[in-house]
């Protein structure tokens, strides 16, 4: 049998549906796209909401070719979308529905779609109308019903599209964006021969204990738009975990409840998904997380409180943390796994750049270089990280000289500086854009969470012009100043810090701290101290 990776991510559901074992999937509310409003879904019903979606889709004339944007809540059903537009031969352009209005504008003008697909909430919020986007008059369509600037996109009747249109492995498959972190995020282009038979046919290996087995219920928090999200549903679909838990957000309620009738044994969250469910990781050893096996995280680095808050939750014998690291343009790069006797040790046990992971042998190559001569500083010392990777994406949709400016030859310049160890380790130091005067602080920022009350947070800027300024996010927007005396012992010289409540760290759609405000906001200035080439 032709392994799951071969096919299209159209026609993914149509071949799982028919051969392989039976899966369920539990939801966390039902899925927009589906008329009947069902929280329950096999494949099978996976497949045919697929086909019928691709059938409206072809009804209101989008053609093979043609961009369709999909801009809506998260859920599970985004998959589903892009899945049917990839079946009549479109190309999906997946965004965040926690993009705000200038970014979804300029994504929007740049790609031209031949339709918008998104919700009530976010047409009239942003402003998605034919007024603003003339030429997506009758265009707009929302799932949830009727807007005053969209058609509702369940009124419309079309019979199901049953065939497959083709595409080369070299043609454009779909477009998904960068995090943003510095500005309006770069919209990434991906045909099949990197997202499908390489990001995807690397997820889909068993590798025994860090994937999935039969026998797991596992429970997904993710964007499901981002380039993660389709190369996840190849892998539980090749590997087939018998209960599928698919969770929109980490709202407490749900997930205690869902939690309670399923208790998952493996995990893959964002950061601050992980953070955001904490409180539930106190009601005791019964708690949601106690047959956890292993959690995932590969959106950024998890503080180390985290980690070790919920390795202890569980009652697993041998719980592992599994971290990847990665971008959005060349999948996974490398993979570090931290156990609980790990876990549970200070942050500053062992000072130093965080390691996170080693290159996957026969799939991604690491150097590092000096930023001004590119020429290899060799082991042990921080420079600019390149990756080879055959599953590099095609290139920046728009932006062809910004993508031409990561590029160097066969490699991709990833914008961090880090350090390859003496036995082939990458420990990251900072991004190139935060980095100054050989010095990064990632790693005290590992420190000081560590040191901080549960639920806190930090961004270190950098300056010129003085010791860098910590920002301290804590739940209540309070830190006593001998508190924070006692957290910085130790550590470089920092000014004093700038204290806000938790909700106000500005982040982007996967919780990463957006840097440039907080610099714009307190120093004056978005301007970073790194070339910020590269990002």
């Amino acid at each position: 049998m032709e392994p799951n990776w071969t096919f299209s991510l159209g026609e993914l559901f149509d071949h799982r549906s028919t051969s392989g074992k039976p899966m369920t999937f539990h939801l966390s509310r039902p899925l927009d796209i589906d008329r009947e409003k069902r929280d329950v879904l096999d494949l099978p019903d996976l497949a045919s909401i697929v086909r019928t979606t691709a059938g409206i889709l072809n009804e209101i004339g989008v053609n093979p070719g043609d961009r369709v944007v999909v801009y809506k809540a998260n859920h599970f059903d985004c998959i589903l979308f892009a899945s049917a537009i990839v079946r009549i031969g479109a190309i999906p352009v997946m965004l965040s529905g926690l993009l705000q209005k200038e970014a979804v504008h300029s994504l929007i003008e740049r790609v031209e779609p031949t339709a918008v697909i998104s919700d009530t909430t976010r047409i009239g919020k942003m402003e998605i109308t034919a007024a603003v986007f003339p030429a997506l008059t009758n265009r707009i369509f929302a799932v949830d019903g009727n807007a005053v600037a969209a058609r509702d996109f369940s009124d419309i009747e079309a019979p199901p599209f049953l065939d497959v249109v083709r595409r080369s492995d070299d043609e454009l498959l779909m477009l998904t964006h960068t995090s943003g972190t510095t500005g309006i995020p770069k919209l990434v282009v991906f045909p099949p021969s990197t997202i499908q038979k390489q990001m995807a046919r690397l997820e889909c290996r068993n590798l025994h204990p860090l994937t999935f087995r039969r026998h797991d219920i596992v429970a997904m928090f993710t964007p499901y738009v981002h380039a993660r999200a389709f190369t996840w549903i190849y892998s539980v679909l090749t590997l087939s975990p018998a209960t599928v838990l698919v969770m929109d957000k980490p709202d407490l309620d749900r997930v205690q409840e869902m939690f309670r009738q399923h208790k998952p044994t493996f995990v893959e969250a964002l950061p601050i998904d992980y953070s955001a469910m904490e409180p539930l990781l106190r009601t005791g050893a019964d708690n949601p997380f106690s047959k956890v096996r292993v959690f995932v995280c590969n959106f950024d680095a998890v503080r180390w409180p985290v980690i070790r808050r919920y390795m202890n939750a569980t009652s697993h014998r041998y719980p592992l943390w599994r971290e990847g690291y990665g971008q959005s343009e060349t999948g996974g790069m490398g993979m570090t796994v931290i156990s609980r006797r790990a876990a549970n040790r200070p942050r500053d046990h062992k000072p130093g750049p965080r390691v996170v992971g080693r290159p996957m042998p026969g799939f991604v190559k690491l150097m590092v270089v000096d930023p001004d001569t590119f020429q290899s500083v060799g082991r042990g010392r921080a420079g600019l990280v390149l990756a080879k990777t055959r599953a590099r994406c095609a290139g920046y949709y728009g932006e062809l000289d910004r993508w031409k400016e990561k590029v160097v030859g066969d490699w991709w310049n990833t914008g961090d500086i880090g350090i390859l160890t003496r036995t082939g380790a990458l420990r990251i130091v900072d991004r190139e854009v935060n980095y100054t005067a050989g010095m990064g602080y990632l790693e005290f920022e590992d420190t000081i969470v560590d040191r901080l009350a549960e639920g806190s947070d930090v961004a270190i800027l950098p300056r010129v012009d003085g010791p860098p300024l910590p920002v301290v996010a804590t739940f209540d927007g309070n830190l006593d100043s001998d508190d924070w005396s006692r957290v910085i012992t130790g550590l470089p010289e920092l000014a004093n810090p700038i204290i806000i409540q938790g909700d106000q760290m500005p982040r982007t759609a996967t919780g990463k701290i957006v840097r440039e405000k907080l610099r714009d906001t307190y120093l004056g200035s978005s301007t970073a101290l790194g070339s910020g080439r590269w990002t």
